[in-house]
């Protein structure tokens, strides 16, 4: 396994998958579900090729553990899109804005989803707990 692949993200076909699907009119629904597509994309690719989270010492024991896997959240999806080009970063710039005031009034978690209970125990059925 190369060098950082392990905390890698942005894998090609994650990028590639991004580009196709990115375009500048579209709605929150659709931004929060091209995010919800990208997890999946990047947990495909992380699981068909065995990259495992990388090995971290818990501060507080001591205790050698998996680290989390990386997430997608929906600015860093935003943030993706000036890098690699697939926008213009002033368009960008004023997503992330509006992004903020989105989020706050719809209580929305950095992944576009409802805060609380109920996104608990979907986040459990997620990760198949």
């Amino acid at each position: 396994m190369p060098s950082g692949e392990r905390s890698q993200t942005w894998y090609p076909s994650v990028v590639a998958l991004l580009g196709t699907s990115w375009g500048s009119n579209m709605n929150w629904d659709a931004i929060i579900s091209l995010r919800d597509a990208l997890q999946g994309e990047l947990e495909h690719y992380r699981k068909q090729r065995g990259i495992v989270p990388a090995v971290l010492r818990c501060r507080q024991c001591g205790e050698l553990g998996p680290g989390a896997p990386p997430q997608i959240s929906v600015r860093a999806m935003l943030i993706a899109v000036r890098r690699f080009g697939i926008a213009p970063e002033h368009d960008v710039r004023r997503m992330e804005r509006d992004w903020a005031h989105y989020r706050a009034e719809r209580g929305l978690d950095l992944y576009g989803h409802e805060q609380g209970r109920n996104a608990i125990a979907r986040r459990a059925v997620q990760l198949g707990r």
